[in-house]
């Protein structure tokens, strides 16, 4: 698998990430039920139809995709819905919320209902997303959403946001949850509905409860600059690896020219399913990779990029007990530069923006110990290494495409200045809808054709790698 096997995001559905708009109100005093369970019920004088937080609403996860409010399929027939039902199920969401922010695990079960399989769930839940540096996370009911199901009902929810410096603006998500009539009000009796997600919600976040009702026992790393997620498999690595993430962010702030937030999430996780939840991934196989930069939108109406984050696949943590543990610093800075490059490449063909985030992540080594494997090598040698287009770039010969895009930039460096290569960039850009496409761009800032700059870079590692005093080959 090669190392640095791609995860360019743009073509990505993007992850839902919840994030909230600002300050929750909490409701008033909280009626108590006999069974240890709380509510709001529809005379609380605390109740509002209005949601709590401030600001601007943000958005979610595809933004392709705007879910529809739809009834799960159900034996009985959907009864009208009280108007004054919707301000009694927001105080719910409300005291939920604010349970959340004020980290208060027995506040936050008294709005369930008691016992069973939600109560273990949500509490593992509660566990995870108190651990995110949350600087807002608020719900918002849609009413038009509500369906009556018998006695309970059914309403899709907002929920916004903000991962603090990691998130440039709130994300609004959206869920299904049902809600339970109690003797004084109401409480939250499921926070999935596993067909409607299925139909309108893209991949959940590792904290979330997942569609098949489970939930990650996570653990959430700091270091200056990063926020690494991680399960019960790799949290043994956490903090070497958050340290490893952190070191690699100051390199690539060092090196990027353009502006960023310099600071970013992403997560390591065990489970090999979870790459499975993106769809179009480079080269189609979630195996094959070791890692996917990816954007967090600001919400399902709304394509502005709130985040851009990355993941490794648990392949790449497995490097951090293998012999080279640099090889996990050079595949985390790849992934750090597609962060802090973020739109500045969407125009720039394949070779070319993966080319620069593997330039990228080799200015930390030193030149004598860069590596190429002997094969490409000798592909490059026997003048065999062309181009490739970007639907080709992930497919057969992915490691040799990459190598090629790397020596390519390093040749453009060498020879033109490194502000050439961020010209390029800048030219494919500012070029987006020019007919003439990649030609034209390459011939304005370097007079060469594709072809022949690949032959340059080509003929570059094969001198720099090749030579037989240096022995920097691996097989």
């Amino acid at each position: 698998m090669p190392i640095a096997a791609d995860r360019r995001r743009r073509a990505l559905p993007v992850l839902a990430l919840l994030v909230g708009l600002g300050c929750l109100t909490a409701c008033g005093s909280d009626p108590v039920e006999p069974d240890g369970s709380a509510s709001v019920g529809p005379d609380d004088a605390s109740a509002s139809s209005e949601p709590s937080s401030t600001g601007a609403p943000n958005a979610r996860i595809d933004p392709t995709t705007t879910p529809v409010p739809g009834a799960p399929a159900a034996p009985t027939t959907p009864r009208p819905v009280h108007p004054d039902v919707a301000s009694s199920l927001q105080a719910v969401l409300d005291e939920r919320a604010a349970a959340v922010l004020a980290h208060d695990e027995d506040r936050f079960r008294r709005v369930l209902t008691p016992g069973g399989e939600l109560a273990t769930t949500e509490s593992g839940y509660f566990a995870n997303v108190t651990q995110l540096p949350l600087s807002a996370f608020s719900y918002r009911l849609l009413p038009e959403s509500l369906v009556r199901l018998d006695d309970d009902y059914w309403g899709v929810v907002e929920l916004t946001t903000r991962l603090g410096a990691f998130d440039r603006a709130p994300v609004r998500t959206l869920d299904r949850f049902r809600f339970t009539p109690t003797r004084s009000g109401f409480a939250i009796s499921a926070t999935t509905d596993a067909e409607w997600e299925r139909e309108h919600l893209g991949r959940p976040e590792p904290w979330d409860v997942d569609d098949a009702g489970q939930v990650r026992d996570l653990t959430v790393v700091s270091a200056p600059g990063v926020l690494g997620v991680f399960d019960a498999g790799t949290a043994p690595l956490g903090p070497r690896t958050a340290r490893i993430a952190s070191a690699a962010l100051a390199d690539i702030a060092s090196r990027v020219p353009y502006a960023w937030p310099r600071a970013t999430a992403f997560y390591a996780l065990s489970d090999p399913g979870y790459l499975d939840g993106f769809d179009r991934l480079p080269g189609g196989d979630p195996q094959a990779l070791d890692a996917i930069a990816f954007t967090v939108a600001a919400g399902p109406d709304d394509a502005t990029v709130a985040s851009e984050r990355f993941t490794l696949s648990p392949a790449a943590t497995g490097l951090l007990g293998q012999r080279r543990p640099g090889d996990l610093a050079r595949l985390v800075r790849h992934e750090l530069a597609h962060v802090a490059v973020g739109t500045h490449d969407d125009a720039a063909p394949v070779w070319l923006r993966e080319g620069v985030a593997e330039w990228l992540s080799m200015q930390a080594v030193p030149a004598p110990r860069w590596r190429v494997p002997a094969r490409i090598v000798a592909e490059a040698r026997d003048r065999r290494l062309t181009m490739p287009t970007d639907a080709a770039f992930n497919g057969a010969g992915a490691a040799a495409h990459y190598a090629l895009g790397w020596w390519v930039c390093e040749w453009i460096v060498r020879q033109r200045g490194e502000q050439t290569l961020w010209a390029l960039l800048d030219g494919f850009a500012g070029a987006a809808q020019d007919p003439s496409g990649e030609t034209a761009v390459l011939r304005r800032h370097l007079g060469l054709t594709v072809d022949q700059l690949a032959r340059r870079g080509a003929a570059l590692m094969v001198r720099e790698i090749a030579e037989p005093s240096t022995p920097r080959l691996a097989g």
